[in-house]
């Protein structure tokens, strides 16, 4: 694949991962990119390094426009593998380039790879010169690591934000609008459900930094470019980063012989009658990462287990960590399950959820073997019940 151009002087040199189908828990279905960009002007800046094994198409991309010895800067915007891999071929290619990055950023890159490179570490705010255009650095922290920046290029009104606005979506297209800005926000969704969600506060802090600057491209460290309309990403994450908690709930269940998973349809029919959409996962068949994209706005998540060894079914009991990835305590809980000849998944359930710091619900419903039509009742009612006081008390 040949490199592309992004804007006049701006090329994409990035690097395709069809092959990854997990990124750090996350499931990446469809693959993902490793974008790297080259500012050419007087002078000529890389703008990360995608990972170790793109490292020789990342520089046939660039030797297709340049000769990578001329290149003066290199820019770190996230020290992280994917973002920084190929920083070792990169700086001996270009021998004479001088690697920039914040002071977090210097110090992570130097216990990382011990390469003794020349590095200058930017203040926030900071501005280098490369002729006709100009680079500034903002630091953004925790985006999603305490070293992260993104880069700005205000002559061409366009913001390289680093792993902010990402998506894991492998293809030959660069731009959104050759995408379909619905298809690229599904996949925004799920990056930013399970790996920023979690810092909403550093979101809404860099958005708030970037209000004054005048962007018309915003090129991120993964997934295609957005150019021209920018309200649909812009207005989703400040929607998602504000935590505006919608009038729906998401089940996570787990069933052995079906008893657990025959409540599931009477409890979802209870809480739509109760106000609350519905979605249902089985975590045996579903990703955890699909999972938490769908529940991290949801008003009401209820945990349905058998008993296990007098206990919680382990793929269930396996999600619950997950829980933490957004970081959101606002939501409220709610436990059911089913049990044979002796109980405990649902009482287990409750104390692990409220020594997690989980608003839940005090009532729970744990029905024995298969429901008949009187138990689908109760279901049915606890479902509606458990609407009504998420919406009660999340007022």
């Amino acid at each position: 694949m040949a490199p592309v151009k992004i804007n006049e002087g701006i090329y994409w040199v990035g690097e395709v991962d069809w092959d990854i189908r997990d990124f750090h828990g996350l499931t990446t279905s469809v693959g993902s990119t490793y974008n790297s960009y080259l500012v050419v002007d007087e002078k000529t800046a890389l703008i990360d390094a995608v990972s170790k094994g793109g490292s020789t198409m990342l520089l046939r991309r660039i030797s297709e426009i340049i000769d990578p010895s001329s290149i003066d800067y290199v820019i770190s915007n996230h020290a992280e593998p994917d973002h920084s891999g190929a920083l070792n071929s990169v700086m001996e290619a270009a021998p004479g380039a001088r690697l920039l990055a914040s002071k977090n950023g210097i110090r992570r890159l130097d216990d990382m790879y011990h390469a003794g490179w020349e590095m200058k570490a930017v203040d926030d705010g900071e501005e280098i010169f490369l002729g006709r255009k100009s680079l500034q650095f903002h630091n953004a922290p925790l985006l999603h690591w305490p070293e992260t920046m993104f880069t700005y290029c205000p002559e061409a009104r366009t913001i390289f934000s680093c792993d902010l606005f990402g998506a894991h979506i492998a293809g030959t297209s660069r731009f959104v609008d050759r995408l379909g800005a619905a298809y690229v926000l599904q996949h925004t969704r799920k990056y930013y459900a399970f790996l920023m969600a979690s810092f909403r506060t550093s979101v809404l802090s860099a958005m708030k930094k970037m209000e004054p600057l005048e962007i018309d491209i915003i090129a991120p460290s993964h997934g295609p470019v957005w150019r021209d309309d920018l309200s649909p990403l812009l207005d989703s994450y400040e929607e998602w980063a504000n935590l505006n908690l919608l009038p729906k709930a998401t089940i996570v269940y787990g069933t052995m012989w079906g008893g657990t998973g025959s409540m599931v349809d009477a409890v979802a029919d209870g809480l739509k009658e109760g106000g609350l959409d519905c979605t249902a996962w089985n975590v045996v068949s579903t990703d955890p990462s699909d999972i938490i994209a769908d529940l991290f706005d949801s008003s009401l998540v209820l945990i349905a287990s058998p008993t296990f060894v007098s206990g919680i079914f382990p793929p269930v009991e396996a999600f619950i960590p997950f829980l933490r990835v957004p970081r959101d305590k606002s939501k409220k809980v709610a436990c059911f399950g089913s049990y044979g000849w002796g109980g405990g998944a649902v009482r287990r359930l409750v104390e692990i959820l409220k020594a997690e710091g989980y608003d839940v619900m005090d009532e729970q419903l744990a029905q024995q073997f298969f429901p008949g039509n009187e138990e689908l009742k109760e279901c049915y009612e606890f479902g509606r019940g458990a609407a009504e006081w998420a919406l009660s008390t999340g007022k």
